[in-house]
């Protein structure tokens, strides 16, 4: 779809005149208190338009510092940033902000050097005589996600000119199911194709966490009753998940089927889909479909996130 320049400059303008209202109408503040950034932290993430960091991790402005290029890799620019970040604004903390599905990871560079213009392949093949390796060099390609945050948290750590006291962490985000997943956590995979074997019970851990996280803060988001609900529906769908397909019959579906019926309507559910295949893994990784709808309280509202499956890829 082609759209004209002036239609996407309006389209922004007219933006800023939402903004604008909504500073007028106390929905939006452009006040920040005390000196930037509140945290000492910068993050280096991808340049996809799905990574709303402020979003993911609900930061306001200026709690933060973050960086943006494709495939969130270390560069002589992001140093540039990065030393005035740490000298002129004490920051002791850099995020390496990894995500699934990027498209460094799909990039075809023969489909690329044959759009490329003469003058930018000139430039990037002028430094040696193997152009394919040159290619390689100025795009950073890769083609693990989970290698490439480790890479670049290497660099930052092996860069003399950041100082030993500054800590490095890699995390990895997916933009499907909104989860960030910690250093620790990405510690337990060497690579992409381990995470994504042990990607299932992966977000098993996530849902409980998340199922504690609303039990400890019940009170100001959202009713007991509701929660039980919500725990009664895993424990029923973790039964199901644990039958082979093949073997649930249509008497053990009606039984499970007839006991989500006991739960009144208005709870959240959680349903899992009977043919995720856990044998196949390629560069979409195939999860359960499992659905928690937002929850709405006066005042208070909870984004509870989405997962759903993908279809996989043969």
């Amino acid at each position: 779809m082609n759209v004209k320049f002036e239609d996407i400059e309006q389209s922004l303008v007219e933006g800023n005149k939402q903004y604008q209202w909504k500073i007028i109408q106390e929905e939006e503040s452009n006040q920040i208190d005390g000196k930037i950034p509140i945290y000492p932290v910068l993050i280096l993430t991808c340049m996809d338009p799905r990574i709303d960091v402020y979003r993911i991790f609900q930061l306001k402005p200026g709690d933060a510092f973050v960086l943006r290029n494709a495939g969130n890799v270390y560069t002589e620019d992001v140093l540039r940033s990065a030393l005035v970040a740490i000298h002129k604004y004490n920051i002791q903390y850099i995020v390496v902000l990894g995500h699934l599905d990027c498209g460094m990871k799909k990039l075809r560079l023969h489909d690329l050097t044959n759009k490329l213009t003469d003058s930018a392949i000139k430039k990037i093949g002028k430094s040696g005589t193997n152009f394919y390796l040159e290619l390689l060099k100025f795009f950073k390609a890769f083609v693990d996600e989970i290698k490439n945050i480790e890479n670049q948290v290497h660099k930052f750590r092996n860069a003399r000119e950041i100082p030993t006291d500054i800590k490095i962490i890699g995390m990895l985000y997916d933009p499907n199911t909104s989860w960030v997943f910690r250093n620790e956590e990405l510690k337990l995979y060497s690579n992409y194709e381990d995470f994504a074997k042990g990607y299932r019970n992966i977000l098993q851990t996530k849902k409980y966490e998340l199922i504690d996280y609303i039990e400890s803060h019940q009170d100001e988001i959202i009713g007991e009753g509701v929660l039980q609900d919500v725990e009664r529906r895993i424990d029923i769908d973790e039964n199901r998940k644990n039958i082979p397909p093949t073997e649930i019959t249509k008497n053990q579906e009606s039984i499970i089927n007839d006991k989500l019926e006991e739960i009144p309507n208005e709870t959240p559910i959680l349903n899992f889909n009977k043919n995720v295949s856990t044998g196949v893994y390629s560069n979409l990784i195939s999860i359960p479909k499992i659905k928690i709808p937002k929850i709405f309280v006066p005042k208070i509202k909870v984004h509870v996130p989405v997962i759903y499956k993908k279809n996989e890829i043969k």
